[in-house]
């Protein structure tokens, strides 16, 4: 899905700056697909509650688009 750039972190704030360095840089590119929620959070080892705060952080700064369910 993301080929070989890895999102990170434990907070949300962490996690949403992990997906603007990798937009950013070029890793992450327009129209590419982030990995569902609970899949990201299973990954990480975090609740989903924070990847959601992540994701939202994220549309917020127009970072990403959301599609809802």
């Amino acid at each position: 899905m993301l080929g070989d750039y890895r999102i990170e972190g434990r907070g949300a704030a962490e996690i949403a700056d992990s997906v603007e360095r990798g937009v950013g840089s070029g890793a992450l590119t327009p129209g590419e697909p982030l990995p569902p929620l609970r899949e990201l959070a299973a990954e990480l080892g975090v609740n989903p509650n924070t990847v959601a705060a992540a994701y939202r952080t994220l549309r917020d700064r127009g970072v990403i688009e959301t599609a809802g369910r």
